[in-house]
């Protein structure tokens, strides 16, 4: 006798990462464009998986509150110290956690500081970057793209965007790339905290065009632990979304042969690729969160009780939508989706991660022909994580190619002796998303 299906969407169930979509038309057609779910044993909240719905309640701020201080959980009690959820949905003083004037003031301070810089000399950086990247594994005709690409080269960009010396730049981005994956987390964070409070206190002596620089500047008066937040915020954060984006993207344009085909072709440019991988794969899936600030009334009888945990369903939302164009027109839209959020909280980096993929896709592209997967499809695995859509893995072969010779190859020998460099392996937890780890770890102070 078979179990009857699950009356809401575990989200830390391998099962459901293997099929989302299946689990969340099976409960929609169910519960309708909100639907209940599970973040982790015995903690409930809801996701929102329609896209005019998702779109409406993130305009409406006067129901909705996006500080977590009012997730009734964890404001009664019944949250366990050590829940996998809490680093990513405790209260910090930045931007995302926000409301009203505070987020205004905090997020005039991130658009301001981001605005103060070149794009066009970001796009440099991201580009030699990528070919840095490349030349450390375009000799051996094979590399694990997602640890030797997909997280380093987003990491790279953005030190630079905010202005860290190069050293200080790669023994950041090794801390949290450790941080990512759990490896030597308490060492990690400590390497994280000493370079971006090392960073601060240069950028106060030697003031730059960067990013950090406008943080402190700013006429909003930050105070260095709103900086350190921000760093963490737009660093961390940053990189996760857009690494995943990277590698979903290449592993559709390798297992899809008519797009794959039509980027060769030039038929499809990467930008439209990477417009369609938003659509289909988003890399953040149910994050960040809202609270209702009153009980709602749903359609179907049920309520959503203030203060509960309202996911934003971005990958869910696009995908039903982008299946609905393709079937009444042929093809998805193009930039309509909701990848980086909307209304007042939609994400303000969102050009620098576009702009980072679609250089790291083209040079991918570009400089290793016969560029194929290193294993069958079915194969890839998907990590298990509430908030993102991130493989565990994507190996790749290509035809050996010299390095480019624009610069020394990425070499982990670079980064402190103190931080951990090893790639994940048995020593690495399992399961659980490493983002999810890391910030646990950080709001405990370990």
């Amino acid at each position: 006798m078979t179990s009857p299906p699950c009356p809401y969407a575990a989200l830390y169930e391998p099962e459901f990462h293997a099929d989302p979509q299946t689990v969340n038309e099976r409960l929609r057609k169910e519960y309708g464009p909100v639907i209940p779910v599970e973040l982790e044993p015995g903690v409930r909240g809801w996701s929102v998986i329609d896209y005019a719905t998702l779109i409406s309640w993130c305009r409406d701020t006067r129901t909705f509150s996006r500080d977590s201080r009012r997730w009734r959980d964890w404001r009664e009690g019944r949250l366990a110290d050590d829940s996998g959820t809490l680093g990513m949905m405790m209260h910090r003083p930045n931007v995302l956690f926000a409301d009203g004037a505070e987020h205004q003031r905090l997020r005039r301070a991130v658009t301001d500081s981001l605005a103060a810089t070149d794009p066009q000399a970001l796009t440099e950086v991201a580009r030699a970057s990528a070919n840095q990247l490349i030349d450390a594994f375009c000799e051996r005709g094979e590399a694990e793209l997602l640890e030797e690409y997909a997280r380093l080269l987003p990491f790279l960009v953005i030190n630079h965007l905010f202005g860290f010396e190069e050293e200080n730049a790669r023994r950041f981005a090794v801390a949290m790339r450790d941080l990512f994956d759990g490896i030597h987390a308490e060492r990690a964070n400590a390497e994280l905290e000493r370079v971006a409070s090392a960073e601060i206190t240069r950028k106060r002596r030697q003031p730059g065009k960067d990013v950090t620089t406008g943080l402190l500047e700013h006429r909003a008066e930050l105070a260095d632990e709103e900086i350190l937040q921000h760093l963490v915020l737009i660093v961390g954060a940053g990189n996760e979304p857009t690494a995943n984006l990277i590698a979903n993207a290449m592993r559709i344009l390798l297992t899809d042969r008519d797009l794959g085909d039509d980027v060769a072709g030039s038929r499809t440019s990467i930008e439209d690729a990477v417009d369609r991988v938003l659509w289909s794969d988003s890399p953040l899936t149910n994050y960040p969160v809202m609270y209702p600030t009153s009980d709602i009334p749903l359609a179907n009888g049920q309520e959503i009780k203030e203060g509960e945990p309202v996911m934003l369903g971005y990958a869910a939302a696009n995908r039903n939508v982008a299946q609905e164009y393709a079937e009444s027109m042929g093809s998805a839209p193009n930039r309509a989706h909701l990848a980086f959020g909307v209304g007042p909280h939609r994400c303000p980096a969102q050009d620098t991660a576009i702009m980072i993929a679609n250089t790291g896709l083209r040079t991918l592209l570009r400089r290793l022909p016969g560029l194929r997967l290193g294993v069958p499809p079915e194969e890839l695995e998907w990590r298990v994580s509430i908030f993102a859509r991130s493989l565990t893995r994507l190996p790749i072969t290509f035809d050996p190619q010299p390095p480019s010779a624009e610069g020394t190859p990425w070499k982990q020998s670079h980064s402190s002796p103190e931080t951990s460099t090893a790639s994940p392996d048995a020593s690495a937890p399992s399961g659980r998303s490493s983002l999810s780890n890391f910030l646990a770890r950080l709001m405990r102070g370990r």
